[in-house]
């Protein structure tokens, strides 16, 4: 296994726990942090693990562009650089609770925190994980695609990674 692949295998490896941790707000936000991290120095190892390998260079340099060009990555880099260099990145939580109101009629609750509101968004969420009925999805307010949750975006980045880390070991791993 590359040092590449096992680096996109620690990616995939947070993004699945940020799944799991769901709805504790903290421990979604610190999976989503380790994400971040690993997703950005994914390309960094590579870059250093195949820089000596014929080809690479000029290869990389059009992957590099393709990455530039991607609103994802572009994005999750940005989110990257904000909770690495300035200060936590909090999405936006969307709790919504279904359940047996009076007279059995069925009552729903939708609520949204900004995150940065910890006692609210953290008591809220806490006390509805045990819940039944409840679901959490997470959001980014500033992102063009607002329909998608942090999860799903972080996945499609892993699948281009994923694309970009076979065709490299394909290509350079039996030259190295």
């Amino acid at each position: 296994m590359s040092n590449s692949r096992d680096k996109l295998n620690e990616a995939r490896y947070f993004l699945e726990e940020m799944s799991r941790v769901n709805p504790d707000v903290d421990k979604f936000r610190y999976s989503f942090t380790a994400f971040l991290a690993a997703s950005r120095s994914l390309t960094l190892i590579m870059q250093k693990e195949f820089s000596k390998v014929s080809g690479f260079d000029s290869w990389y340099t059009k992957k590099q562009k393709e990455m530039n060009n991607n609103s994802i990555l572009k994005y999750l880099l940005r989110q990257r650089n904000i909770t690495s260099h300035e200060r936590p990145v909090f999405p936006i939580g969307i709790i919504s609770a279904t359940g047996q109101g009076i007279n059995g009629t069925q009552v729903g609750v939708f609520l949204i925190g900004t995150g940065t509101s910890t006692d609210f968004s953290g008591s809220f969420m806490k006390f509805s994980a045990d819940r039944p009925n409840t679901t959490v999805t997470y959001r980014f307010d500033d992102i063009p695609d607002r329909d998608k949750d942090v999860v799903t975006i972080c996945q499609e980045a892993i699948d281009l990674l994923e694309r970009i880390v076979t065709e490299c070991e394909e290509k350079f791993l039996r030259k190295k």
